[in-house]
This record gives structure tokens, C-alpha cells and sequence, in this order.
């Protein structure tokens, strides 16, 4: 990343004096002078992702409330966490490759168990009774191993329990997602949103929140037909011949076929319900096309999830088509594969914390904030504009400890790195941002590779030993 040369030279004798660091800081000039000049409080620096607790606008939840009627509120609850517990222990559906693998090993214990050469001792009539017994087994086995995946069907009674179920956990994580769009990117004002697998219509809440002077129009598509009847019914405060306050809401069961563009489109917690990844690309490249501007992927932070929406990234990311070349916002601060990703062995997925008050609908409804794990990526056409893209991002919580703190980073040469501030080896500014930066959030520097320790500006401490930071 390139920063202005306007620094002063004090600053620049800060970084070749004070840093006995392997790892290279720099921290952003402005950031630095703001904080020196008392203009700009650590805690409020501009990597900073906020918000980080959510709760329903009492408007929202009043009408969530009001669309439950007359429904026994002690079984809409158990189903909603019936249908929440399922969400998250999602999987898509397997690939045929998979399938065959899967068969392979199967068949390769079965046969250590029924060995082949059994056959040459049996009669015609036993042998085919054998091979029977050990197709049975195979499937069955497979069977037990294979996710059985299917579509959820959502009727009127199930889109009620996915409104009480989800309603506050997706409204918590899209409105950190476009909040965090917005900051970013505070000339963006869209005039147009477009919303695949929009369900009960939580990212139209949210859109309608930040930009709702702006959006002319909403388009929603949801196959359920019972989804978009609800999601209407909400904008209406749950009363139906009241009039919606958005302009110009649309709903389909399906995909349009104009090449309409619109400024903002979002496709979040539907990649999960398409059928195979021939289908989950074919959707993608028809949204990408329909978008003008920026486009959000949002699933369950899940292994599963995270998986989902990297592979989404990458397919966008990878089209030769030169009118449809784009580039990462968030949360990568690069365009390469994510790398938790390249190691297989490792099964931690990328994913960050949004915290939340879950919908109360009566006394008795426990009303503690809960966390939900998400994992999302924003594109937007055109080439990179934004300087401050490489900002390294924190993606698990920060360790603060005695005079030092611990960050683990995504960088922007694709690469997770462990960084220990601490004021005498980075500065007081690296330090004082990164130990009131949470897990999510981005460090307004440059964190550079593995540099001499300070005996190359300094010769008169060559024999001081090298600190030993772990990249």
C-alpha cells in the first residue's frame, strides 16, 4: 500500500528507530496524526467495524409479534429453533464425484469384510444371495454417509417460523455487512437493490435503513410464493390494506430475464437451497451481470457456509469477460484464494461474530443477546478504488495481555499472519489501535514481511539480540 510522502520526518525516524520488530508496521499518516493530535480516539479508528450488537427496530418487532396471531406462541418457538438448529447443521448436496469417492472407500471396507473370493465356494444360488447381501450393505453404508440433502418448502405457517426464527440474526448480520459497505464507500448511494432469495425480506430492512432516500426501487425474488406474501405483509406493519412506505417494491418467484442492472444486489443464506454447483454459478453469473455497482454473499459461518461463499468469490473473481472483471472489498483484503481454505487439513472456516437480541414474543421468551457466526464477501465492478483495500483484517479475537497484544490477520498477500504489538517495538499508534480492535475488524496499516531487526539503523545495539515474532 502507498502512502502519502507527506509524512514527517519524525515519524519516519519513529519507524527506523523504535521498531525492533521483525514484522514491518506502518501505520496509516492520518491515522497517526489524529491520534497525536487528539482528533481521533483509538477506539474509534477507521478500521473499525461497527455495529457489533443488533436488535430488531421496535417497529420491526412489533409487527413480527402482530403477524404471529393467533398461532400457540409455545410451538412457533420450538419449531423456530427446530428450524434454526437445521439451518446451521446444513450442508449442500453432494457432487457425484464425492458420491464416488465416498462408494470407493465404502466398497474397500466392505470387501476387507466380504472378501471376492468367497464367491469361488458358493454355489449359483448362495452367490447371488451373497452379492445381494453385500450390495445391501454397501448402500446402506453409503446412505449413512452421504448428506441427504433437500430443498426447504416454506408455506404460510413456515415463513411465520422463519420470520421469529431468523428475522433478528440475518438482520444483525446484513446490517453489519452494509453498514461496513457503507463506511467504505460513502459516495455509494444506491438508487436501485436487487434481492435473490430475499425470504421474509431482511436485507430490503435493512437497505430501506441506510439508503432509504435513495432506492427508487425493490426487487425481491423468492420462490416461495408464501415468503414474498409475508415479506409484503411486514412492509405493511402486519395490517394488509395499509400502505408501504418504500417506493416501487416488487416480488418474484423467479429470476427476470431483462438485463435491468441494479446498484446494489444481495444474495444471502440462499446458496445452500440450489440444487447442485452448476445451478449455484448459473444464478451467480445472472446476478453479476444485474449488478452496477456492489454485490453481497452472505451464508452461515459455518466450514459449509464459509466454503459456499468463497467459492462464489473466486468463480466472479475468475470471469474473462472483460465488462465483468471486479474485485474484493471485504473481508479480503486481496483477490487470492482465501487461506484457510488452501490448507485441507485445516478446518476452520472464515467466518466473524455479529451479536444480537433474539425476537421476544412473550415473558416467557428468553431474551439474552446471542452470537451468530457469518461468513460473507462484498465485490464491486471495475477496477480497485478504494486506498485503504490492503488493510490487513483480524479473523479471530485479539489476545490483549500485559503492555502487549496479539492480532491474528488476514493480509493482503493472501497470507494469515500472527502480529504481537507492543508500543516500543511498533509505536504508540500501531499498539493503541491494535489492542482496542476486535475480531472483524480492519488495522489502518501496512503490515509488511519480515524486516531486519532495528541493528541495521542503528549499529551501536548489533549486539542486542532479534526479537522472535512468529508471522
Amino acid at each position: 500500500m502507498q502512502f502519502s510522502l507527506n509524512c514527517t520526518r519524525r515519524h519516519v525516524a519513529q519507524r527506523l528507530y523504535r521498531f525492533t520488530s521483525k514484522i514491518a508496521v506502518d501505520v496509516d499518516p492520518t491515522v497517526i496524526s489524529g491520534l497525536e493530535q487528539a482528533t481521533l480516539k483509538p477506539r474509534k479508528h477507521p478500521g473499525i467495524v461497527k455495529p457489533n450488537h443488533l436488535e430488531l427496530p421496535q417497529q420491526l418487532g412489533d409487527t413480527l409479534r402482530r403477524i404471529v396471531g393467533d398461532h400457540p406462541v409455545k410451538k412457533v418457538l420450538q419449531d423456530s429453533q427446530m428450524l434454526n438448529s437445521y439451518i446451521r447443521s446444513r450442508h449442500p448436496p453432494p457432487t457425484l464425484a464425492e458420491i464416488e469417492n465416498k462408494k470407493k472407500l465404502i466398497v474397500e471396507e466392505v470387501n476387507a469384510k466380504m472378501s471376492l473370493e468367497r464367491l469361488a465356494t458358493l454355489s449359483e444360488e448362495e452367490a447371488d444371495r451373497w452379492k445381494r447381501k453385500r450390495e445391501l450393505e454397501i448402500n446402506k453404508r453409503l446412505s449413512q454417509r452421504t448428506y441427504a440433502w433437500k430443498p426447504i418448502e416454506y408455506g404460510a405457517y413456515e415463513a411465520i417460523v422463519y420470520a421469529v426464527a431468523r428475522g433478528a440474526q440475518e438482520y444483525a448480520v446484513l446490517k453489519r455487512v452494509l453498514t461496513e459497505l457503507a463506511q467504505r464507500d460513502e459516495q455509494f448511494k444506491p438508487r436501485s437493490y436487487f434481492d435473490f432469495g430475499s425470504g421474509v425480506g431482511t436485507g430490503m430492512w435493512v437497505a430501506s435503513e441506510l439508503w432509504k432516500e435513495n432506492i427508487f426501487e425493490y426487487y425481491n425474488v423468492d420462490r416461495s410464493r408464501e415468503m414474498n406474501e409475508l415479506s409484503e405483509l411486514i412492509l405493511r406493519d402486519g395490517q394488509e390494506n395499509k400502505q408501504i412506505s418504500l417506493r416501487n417494491v416488487f416480488y418474484r418467484q423467479f429470476l427476470p430475464a431483462i438485463e435491468t442492472k441494479y446498484d446494489l444486489v444481495i444474495i444471502s443464506h440462499t446458496l445452500f437451497e440450489m440444487v447442485d454447483k452448476a445451478q449455484r454459478e448459473e444464478v451467480l453469473l445472472n446476478l453479476w451481470r444485474k449488478c452496477d455497482g456492489y454485490m453481497v454473499i452472505a451464508e452461515e459461518g459455518t466450514r459449509r457456509g464459509c466454503e459456499l461463499v468463497n467459492d462464489a468469490r473466486r468463480f466472479l473473481l475468475h470471469i474473462k469477460d472483460e465488462e465483468l472483471q471486479g474485485h474484493t472489498v471485504a473481508p479480503c483484503p486481496h483477490d487470492l484464494r482465501c487461506p484457510r481454505l488452501k490448507d485441507l487439513a485445516d478446518r476452520t472456516p472464515c467466518n466473524f461474530p455479529v451479536k444480537y437480541a433474539p425476537l421476544r414474543l412473550s415473558s416467557d421468551n428468553y431474551g439474552d443477546r446471542q452470537t451468530s457466526l457469518y461468513s460473507y464477501a462484498i465485490l464491486k465492478k471495475g477496477p480497485v478504488t478504494d486506498t485503504s483495500r490492503p488493510w490487513p483484517r483480524i479473523v479471530r479475537p485479539t489476545l490483549v495481555r500485559s503492555k502487549h497484544a496479539i492480532c491474528r490477520l488476514c493480509t493482503e498477500e493472501g497470507k494469515l499472519q500472527e502480529v504481537i504489538f507492543t508500543k516500543a517495538k511498533h509505536g504508540k499508534s500501531a499498539y493503541s489501535c491494535a489492542k482496542v480492535s476486535r475480531w472483524g475488524d480492519r488495522l489502518p496499516m501496512a503490515v509488511g514481511p519480515l524486516q531486519p531487526s532495528s541493528q541495521t539503523t542503528n549499529p551501536s545495539k548489533t549486539d542486542q539480540p532479534q526479537d522472535a515474532e512468529l508471522a
